[in-house]
């Protein structure tokens, strides 16, 4: 922390005590350069005269600097100068290391993750949808919500749905810390292991996090393709994840995320008298 400061009419306003302190930090940022010419800018440091362009024109790159001096006979570029401040500004978060574990069996894992809310409502009022994606088969549910209070619900009859179905128990949730998913007792009632990621840090649920880009993008061409309205969003991510779950994919070894998760391959003509089905369902609206 270098100081404090209080909002007066929209600003905020250090207070006196602190500018010493500030100033003291501020001159410990120069442009060191072999030249002895330089410009004064306070009492505290100086400019060399090479480095004024670079600080004037944003602490631009030298190259971009070598190219407006081309167009400005006034711009004198140092090509040898290093600027403290340029590397500060260019400072960038450590690539986050792809995830390279994956869970031996289905329902090992499950990533959850609520997207939303939607700029357009749907014909029905929805505003989010509930993404849960299989660790191992990587199969995917959707789930359509009007409010993130019905997630608590929807979880419990999910995981439901999954020991009825399958005859399994998932043993790991993994979800971000939105208060939503915090269903402590209920996991613990049957042995679920939850695991939270970091604040602030949605890349540790990644996998759930790029299949919404997949989902959405695969919904915005259903909806282009049929000229239907964007309220229709609902219906094209719900056979988005239809489409997606039973396309193959180089992750499974070429195979769907059906093939894995049922151990079968899915009736593709019976998948084209859905989709005839549903659209002629949307039409019907329109």
């Amino acid at each position: 922390m270098i100081g404090l400061a209080s909002q007066q009419d929209g600003l905020y306003k250090f207070h006196s005590s602190n500018l010493a302190s500030i100033n003291s930090i501020s001159s410990t940022i120069n442009v060191p350069c072999t030249s002895v010419s330089s410009v004064t800018c306070n009492s505290s440091h100086s400019i060399p005269v090479k480095a004024l362009w670079h600080f004037r024109l944003g602490h631009l790159s030298h190259q971009r600097v070598d190219k407006m001096s081309s167009l400005y006979s006034s711009i004198i570029n140092d090509n040898k100068a290093t600027c403290d401040i340029y590397q500060f500004a260019k400072q960038r978060h450590i690539p986050f290391t792809s995830g390279l574990s994956h869970a031996s069996s289905n329902f090992e894992l499950l990533h959850l993750d609520i997207w939303g809310p939607l700029y357009v409502s749907s014909v029905h009022g929805h505003k989010y949808f509930l993404t849960i994606v299989d660790d191992h088969s990587r199969f995917l549910w959707i789930i359509v919500l009007k409010s993130k209070a019905e997630v608590a619900n929807h979880v419990k009859s999910f995981i439901i749905m999954i020991q009825n179905q399958f005859h399994v128990t998932p043993k790991f949730i993994r979800f971000d810390n939105g208060p939503k998913f915090m269903l402590s007792e209920f996991y613990a009632s049957l042995g679920i292991l939850h695991q939270k990621s970091y604040v602030e840090t949605p890349q540790q649920n990644a996998r759930v996090e790029r299949k919404h880009q997949h989902i959405l993008n695969v919904g915005r061409a259903l909806l282009f393709q049929f000229k239907l309205p964007s309220s229709y969003w609902s219906y094209a991510i719900l056979h988005a994840v239809f489409l997606i779950n039973r396309i193959t994919t180089p992750i499974l070894q070429n195979q769907s995320p059906f093939q894995v998760l049922y151990n079968k391959l899915h009736d593709i003509l019976l998948s084209k008298c859905l989709v005839v089905c549903a659209m002629h369902h949307l039409y019907k609206f329109t």
